[in-house]
């Protein structure tokens, strides 16, 4: 999940509505790594997700599916919110997951 944030972070455009609307492959690349986020966020143990409920699993999981499964809906100002608003915090509470798991 760190990955695919930090490729969204190295991304050399912004993620901007505007942005995404006007290039396809910023707009695809963008929704592949939110599903990939999503897809590992539903494969960690529901123990793990129950410990940390900080973090708003459901969400992510069903952002994942709505992605996947309504490709032709998608919502291009939802996807930069998700990214410029979202994901910094995200990725804050996933560092401190990390962190405080047992090597």
């Amino acid at each position: 999940m760190l990955d695919a944030i930090r490729q969204l972070e190295a991304s050399p455009a912004s993620a901007s509505e505007a942005e995404l609307d006007d290039d396809p492959m910023l707009r695809f690349g963008t929704v592949k790594l939110i599903e990939i986020i999503g897809e590992a966020a539903n494969m960690l143990t529901k123990e793990l997700r129950a410990a940390h409920p900080e973090v708003p699993w459901p969400l992510i999981i069903g952002m994942r599916h709505r992605l996947v499964h309504d490709y032709f809906r998608i919502d291009t100002a939802i996807v930069a919110e998700v990214v410029n608003e979202h994901m910094p915090a995200l990725k804050q509470q996933l560092e401190a997951i990390l962190a405080d798991l047992p090597e």
